[in-house]
């Protein structure tokens, strides 16, 4: 599994006046290198990680753990595969956690299905149409946290 986080990493997710942290999951290798421009352009902060590969105890959020990664984000771009469970895992230890994941379609018309909670962004998506995706999905989570009560 391969992470990255932008240095001076800051907690807890959401602070105002910040740049929003977007949390990138794919395991397309080029993304590994990827500089995220086009992300850091649009006003995101990036992380980013492969997923588990061959090993899901490599994962934390596949042992019921907590991540780093997850913990800072505001938002996550989750393009590893729908069968690892990850993007539900997400979802439990992080329910106001906006995940958009892209959602594949097939020749025969078919598309994979989305776990609960996920917000699916069709793919191929351009990366401009993905940030601006991740941008909507963060700004309505932020301003339902805005709206609820405080306890």
């Amino acid at each position: 599994m391969k992470q990255r986080m932008p240095r001076g990493t800051r907690s807890p997710a959401g602070l105002a006046g910040l740049r929003p942290r977007l949390l990138v999951e794919d395991d397309r290798p080029a993304l590994a290198i990827c500089d995220f421009s086009v992300f850091r352009d649009a006003g995101l902060e990036v992380a980013f990680c492969s997923g588990p590969g061959d090993d899901p105890g490599a994962c934390p959020l596949l042992l019921g753990q907590r991540c780093t990664l997850v913990d800072l984000a505001d938002v996550v771009l989750h393009g590893l595969s729908p069968g690892l469970g990850i993007a539900a895992a997400i979802r439990r230890q992080r329910p106001e956690l906006p995940v958009v994941v892209e959602q594949a379609r097939y020749q025969d018309g078919t598309v994979d299905p989305v776990p609960a909670g996920c917000i699916p962004l069709r793919y191929p998506c351009s990366v401009r149409g993905q940030a601006d995706a991740l941008l909507r999905a963060e700004a309505a989570a932020r301003h339902k946290r805005a709206a609820s009560p405080r306890h």
